[in-house]
């Protein structure tokens, strides 16, 4: 039924107020599920019932895949049963049936300290060529407070060293396709590139810039265990995941009188509340900072 996982995208895009990101999730996700509907369940999929359904969800979470991609199929698969009934195609949207589902508010995440990091980064070998990738991967989380998948999604070509004495640009693709420059200099100039001048380091400018086996690039999944790890072997308690050390420098960021604006530029948020979240200061610093950008006004 490719035609009709098209003419499914087609409306999503028409619609005009999705991100291209949740079209293409949604619409990957209900191929899936026609898919799955006919090798596994034996049925017509427009013939499925909320039954049929919520064993196609079951599946999901059994299979490992986290809260939030299961709740994305469960509006992904409401959405194609109402387009369904809209073409005419079937009379009612069996989804709607579906049960709610709610997820547990994740904690907020503590950011890691100065100490903590340096503790970190002081702690990896860096003689050997995988070392010097997991340092400098690690580096860019902590010094430019990228996202895991960020950091993993790097090509050769997106470091551009010639921007001045230890000033290079690393351009940074983000959530929703979205694009951002940012500089990179002194020692973390001098540590990216002497990674990528190292002998085992991809040299082609479309090539993964941090490899794992076979020149492909590292998994996000297998890049936090190995921040982990290391942090661990660091004795670093509680152990450090690579969101704490981007929670880490947004803080620092606005303990040095960084405007919220020019972090919420670096770390490529949409709002400036959505930075404000990642801002860990005492409640008196809050306070200042909501002042100077005046959404909290005096009585």
């Amino acid at each position: 039924m490719p035609e009709l996982i098209d003419r499914f995208r087609a409306e999503l895009e028409r619609i005009n107020v999705f991100a291209a990101s949740t079209i293409e999730s949604y619409t990957l996700g209900a191929a899936a599920f026609l898919k799955y509907a006919r090798q596994h369940l034996g049925i017509n999929p427009l013939a499925a019932k909320p039954e049929h359904l919520l064993q196609y969800l079951v599946h999901l979470k059994h299979s490992g895949m986290g809260p939030s991609r299961v709740e994305s199929n469960h509006y992904g698969l409401k959405s194609f049963f109402a387009f369904a009934c809209r073409a005419g195609l079937i009379e009612t949207n069996p989804a709607e049936a579906l049960p709610l589902i709610i997820r547990r508010r994740r904690q907020r995440t503590a950011p890691a300290s100065p100490r903590q990091a340096f503790r970190l980064l002081t702690s990896y070998d860096q003689s050997s060529w995988r070392g010097l990738r997991d340092y400098t991967m690690a580096c860019l989380l902590w010094a430019l407070g990228l996202r895991t998948f960020e950091v993993t999604g790097l090509a050769v070509r997106d470091f551009e060293p010639g921007h001045g004495l230890r000033i290079g640009l690393l351009r940074i693709r983000g959530k929703n396709k979205k694009q951002r420059a940012l500089f990179v200099v002194d020692r973390l100039f001098d540590t990216v590139t002497r990674y990528l001048a190292h002998p085992q380091s991809p040299h082609r400018p479309y090539a993964p810039m941090f490899p794992a086996e076979y020149y492909k690039a590292l998994s996000n999944n297998r890049f936090r265990r190995i921040v982990k790890d290391q942090s661990r072997k660091a004795g670093c308690e509680p152990a450090i995941i690579p969101r704490m050390l981007r929670h880490g420098f947004a803080t620092e960021m606005h303990r040095q009188h960084v405007p919220l604006w020019a972090i919420q530029a670096m770390m490529g948020h949409d709002a400036i509340t959505e930075t404000a979240i990642y801002v860990h200061v005492s409640d008196h610093q809050t306070r200042c900072a909501l002042e100077q950008i005046g959404i909290e006004r005096t009585a």
